[in-house]
């Protein structure tokens, strides 16, 4: 189910005309099924986002006249006691969107005649669409094996509401051939059109769901991303003043004043939402979606507790509310949420959680394969054949045409580990070309990367379809994704098969869960022998790391301690980790550490003085001083690596381990104690200290961890002696090598394209190590 939309690129015309299609035909279901307020909505946004279209007009009228029947039938037949009567008035509420007024009605019916099951089933409607769902469920199973379509619709409402998709399928499989069933049935009207009820129908009605309900603020999320929060709000109260309870433009507004850091507004902007939406949660969920995409953590939580006292066993949005909690050190709320979710295998069967969340909810690369195939059996794929088929593989000596895909080409760290590798690539084999859907304005990185590659192409403004089309026109063999389930990612484009072969690799530490991705680029440590079943691609592993790396770095001169706020002595442990890293265990660990090093002091990355707070408080809870956690603001890139050269041991995080982080330390000489589990996610520090030739300070569980981190803080002189030899050996290692990197690499796509040459389907190999470093492709000043 969709949860945010792509303000980066315009709506095109054929996407267009299916969202007004489903807004329309699903006002007139609406209408149908005695919900005018809905269908007057729903006119209302299609008038704003077609004001050119005289259907909408229409269609609107329709609707307000509907809306002016039933304030008229409740004018004349106040007071009326008679049953067909009062079945009336609560259909003339519940027209006019008075939910609750028309509930009571229909549940005295209900008590007055138990035998009326049209009045049970009426409110348990007015319950599921007011958002309490234990009320409506407790109904629907009272109901047993009664077929009737809105029977069949409720309990769908209620399954999608606990993101159950696979039984809400179910129950429109179940009514789909009673009549007036799509009239019932959420996301009726893509089944209606479509003609079938399958998963593809229901996810893309999902999606037109979102999107025919934002259309007409289109220049309200433009605004919003472009950064101009007063457009936005001005945007917003305009369609507010002609629909009032237009609860996209209420949420986008809240958005608004929140990047303002208009706390007021904010506040009343929240109040009024919750007024327009009355108690329905399933708008406060969305909402709570958009929000964790903007990182408004604090938020997410607020709104988080207010919804789970409807939708305690929501398993996405547990985990959407413990992943922020984690994001503020809240690491209580973060266990409680954890603790929810068990069995956390089952509760990942049965929902739709986000394949990163589950990352750092457990270390099991089994659980992590489940949620990514979860996930992509939801993703929509081709509709059609695309008009431009697959190249064929190249004769033996023709150039290899690498294509990869990504909204990271600039100065992101994705791009700043893999620049280099590119311009190490041999162009006489390889052709390279860049996909990117970022939309960022040329900078260094992005001018680095163009004159390394051979072809760079700006596909934000297309669709997914479109794009397979431009990677097919180009002839491209090997098509590498760099993101998977990260931000911003539009990976989903892989199910239609851009290029003959499809990889993932470096973007996401984890498998994609998905059959038309043919490989995932590991190295021996990372994904050992055996690992292999935890992954749906085939596994192809790199002789050192399976991550690339500048050779040189821009850094400052490094700072004093007293400059960053460290004791004059000490040994200094330090995690330049994002803070949604860190969690209990880990934390108590390292309290244990302090303890076991006296006079030390953890030097932490921290955005705030909240978050630094919390760090603190829980630190004395562990009985250390909190003076002894040290916070790290975020600085540049240069100011932030001279950091490093103060700190004397860097620790590692679990499950989520340090990657970026970890390279960064032991380019800079600190050495990194790694704690590697069993993990994609959880092995990449491990790989990198191993490629550096420090392999004893792999840790394999937490006892090991702190025993060693001990050691070494009371041996700083073996600590130092670590830092000299790393930045010694640092020119000569082949973790800080890119050419050798490139030539690895490179020898990975001929080694997939040899694979596919012989018609053989995607299997496993490892790629042998080369000594000879390959001249560099670009000069780089």
């Amino acid at each position: 189910m969709a949860t945010s939309v792509q303000w980066a690129r315009p709506l095109d015309e054929r996407t267009t005309r299916h969202a007004a299609d489903y807004a329309t035909r699903s006002a007139r279901f609406a209408i149908q099924r005695g919900e005018a307020s809905i269908a007057v909505r729903l006119a209302r946004q299609l008038v704003l986002a077609q004001p050119g279209e005289p259907l909408h007009r229409d269609l609107l009228a329709d609707a307000l006249a509907a809306l002016d029947a039933a304030s008229d039938f409740i004018a004349r037949n106040s007071g009326a006691s008679d049953p067909a009567t009062l079945n009336g008035l609560a259909a003339s509420y519940l027209a006019l969107g008075e939910i609750i007024a028309a509930s009571q009605i229909w549940l005295g019916l209900a008590k007055a005649d138990p035998t009326r099951m049209d009045a049970f089933v009426s409110f348990a409607w007015c319950m599921a669409r007011a958002g309490n769902d234990e009320i409506a469920t407790q109904i629907a199973a009272r109901l047993g094996e009664t077929t009737h379509a809105k029977v069949g619709a409720l309990r769908m409402m209620l399954a999608l509401s606990a993101g159950k998709d696979e039984e809400a399928l179910a129950e429109a499989l179940r009514s789909q051939h009673l009549a007036d069933a799509f009239v019932w049935l959420p996301h009726g009207a893509v089944f209606a059109s479509t003609g079938v009820v399958n998963a593809a129908s229901l996810h893309l009605g999902g999606r037109l769901e979102d999107l025919s309900a934002v259309m007409h603020l289109y220049p309200v999320g433009q605004a919003l991303q472009d950064g101009r929060n007063d457009d936005a709000i001005a945007g917003a109260d305009q369609v507010l003043a002609f629909v009032p309870d237009d609860r996209w433009a209420a949420m986008f507004k809240v958005m608004a004043l929140i990047a303002k850091d208009d706390k007021a507004g904010a506040a009343q902007a929240q109040a009024a939402l919750a007024a327009s939406s009355g108690v329905r949660l399933d708008m406060l969920d969305r909402l709570i979606a958009l929000l964790s995409d903007l990182s408004a953590h604090r938020l997410v939580i607020d709104f988080g507790k207010l919804v789970l006292e409807r939708l305690a066993d929501n398993a996405a949005l547990l985990s959407t509310i413990g992943h922020s909690a984690a994001h503020l050190a809240e690491m209580d709320l973060f266990d409680d949420m954890k603790a929810a979710l068990e069995p956390l295998e089952e509760r990942v069967t049965r929902s739709s959680m986000s394949p990163f969340v589950v990352m750092s909810l457990t270390d099991d690369p089994a659980i992590h394969k489940l949620a990514a195939r979860q996930r992509a059996d939801r993703m929509a794929g081709p509709e059609a054949a695309l008009a431009t088929p697959l190249c064929k593989p190249p004769a033996a000596g023709e150039s290899l045409r690498i294509g990869y895909f990504s909204n990271d080409f600039h100065d992101h760290a994705t791009m700043k580990l893999l620049v280099e590798a590119l311009e190490g690539t041999d162009r006489s084999r390889f052709k390279t070309f860049a996909y990117s859907y970022d939309l960022n304005a040329d900078n260094p990185e992005r001018a680095r990367l163009r004159a390394a590659i051979d072809g760079f192409c700006e596909v934000a403004h297309l669709s997914d379809e479109e794009i397979a089309e431009q990677v097919r026109q180009d002839g491209i063999h090997v098509l590498v994704d760099l993101k998977g389930f990260t931000r911003g990612s539009r990976f989903a484009a892989l199910k239609h098969r851009l290029a003959p072969i499809q990889v993932n690799w470096l973007g996401y530490p984890g498998t994609y869960g998905l059959a038309e991705t043919d490989y995932i680029i590991a190295d021996p440590f990372i994904i050992p022998a055996g690992a292999e079943g935890d992954y749906t691609e085939a596994v192809v592993r790199l002789p050192d790391c399976y991550q690339p790396n500048r050779s040189t770095r821009d850094v400052v001169e490094t700072p004093t301690r007293e400059m960053v706020g460290l004791p004059e002595t000490g040994f200094v442990f330090a995690s330049f980790n994002q803070v949604y890293k860190i969690n209990a265990p880990v934390f108590g660990a390292w309290m244990g550490i302090l303890k076991g090093v006296p006079g030390s002091v953890l030097w932490l990355l921290v955005k705030d003085d909240e978050t630094a707070d919390r760090l603190k408080a829980r630190a004395e809870a562990h009985g250390v001083d909190p003076s002894r956690i040290v916070a790290a603001p975020t600085l540049s890139n240069e100011m932030h690596l001279a950091r490093y050269g103060l700190v004397d041991l860097a620790l590692d995080t679990f499950p989520v381990g340090s990657h970026t982080t970890a390279s960064d330390a032991i380019w800079m000489g600190a050495p990194l104690l790694a704690l590697a589990g069993r993990s994609f996610i959880s092995r990449v520090s491990g790989s990198i200290v191993t490629a550096a030739g420090l392999p004893h300070l792999v840790a394999t569980d937490l006892d090991e961890y702190v025993a060693k981190a001990i050691a070494l803080g009371n041996d700083p002189g073996t600590a130092a002696a670590m830092r000299e030899d790393l930045l010694r050996r640092r020119d000569t290692m082949p973790l800080f090598d890119p050419a050798r990197f490139a030539e690895h690499l490179g020898r990975a796509y001929e080694g997939m394209v040899e694979i596919w040459r012989r018609g053989e389907k995607p299997h496993a190999f490892d790629v042998p190590s080369v000594d000879v470093k390959p001249k560099l492709s670009v000069e780089v000043a």
